[in-house]
């Protein structure tokens, strides 16, 4: 299998298409029919895909978006893991977990302060297993300032990794706290 990474933006058509294909049978719920997923859906978090292929094929792949935040008065570089997701063919292979680690490295080796982003429940060993501590009390809020909603509304457990000093000093302002990532309307990570 070959590993590649890219920025979303740069994707090539082929592999959009697979991508596109692998969201809408992942998470069905999330789309009107009716309408044409736009990927990248959020363009302003610089996401970069992750993507193992088998020839031609996607078969597995994770997205790492960022985004400055503010929060409690100081501003942060938090990096966060989306579109996590595998071919139903190639699942139960360590592929998933391959790109995660993949992803953590990524993220370590761009300066980040945090990485923080949310999960199904039943995901927390899984991330766990890829660098990353279930904060149980932490909420992020995505959506937007006017249109807020809690990660805990829709049932979704926090992951975070503190990187940077500064992130590590400030510890106790990310437990038990809510944190905006203003991400746009239904967004989130």
């Amino acid at each position: 299998m070959k590993l590649l990474h890219f920025l979303q933006t740069d994707c090539p058509a082929h592999m959009k298409e697979q991508l596109i294909s692998l969201i809408r049978q992942e998470w069905p719920q999330a789309f009107d029919e009716d309408k044409p997923i736009t990927w990248p859906d959020n363009p302003e978090t610089h996401p970069t895909s992750f993507v193992l292929m088998d020839g031609d094929l996607v078969v597995s792949h994770v997205a790492v978006p960022y985004k400055y935040i503010e929060h409690e008065g100081e501003t942060y570089n938090p990096f966060g893991l989306s579109e996590v997701m595998t071919h139903p063919s190639y699942r139960k292979q360590g592929l998933g977990l391959r790109l995660i680690k993949e992803a953590y490295l990524h993220i370590e080796n761009n300066n980040p302060d945090i990485s923080i982003y949310t999960c199904h429940p039943s995901l927390v060993p899984f991330y766990t297993k890829g660098g990353w501590k279930h904060h149980q009390h932490t909420m992020l809020v995505g959506g937007t300032r006017s249109k807020p909603f809690r990660s805990d509304s829709l049932g979704l457990a926090t992951m975070i990794h503190l990187f940077s000093s500064k992130a590590k000093e400030t510890r106790l302002s990310f437990e038990e706290a809510d944190i905006y990532l203003d991400l746009g309307e239904k967004q989130l990570w």
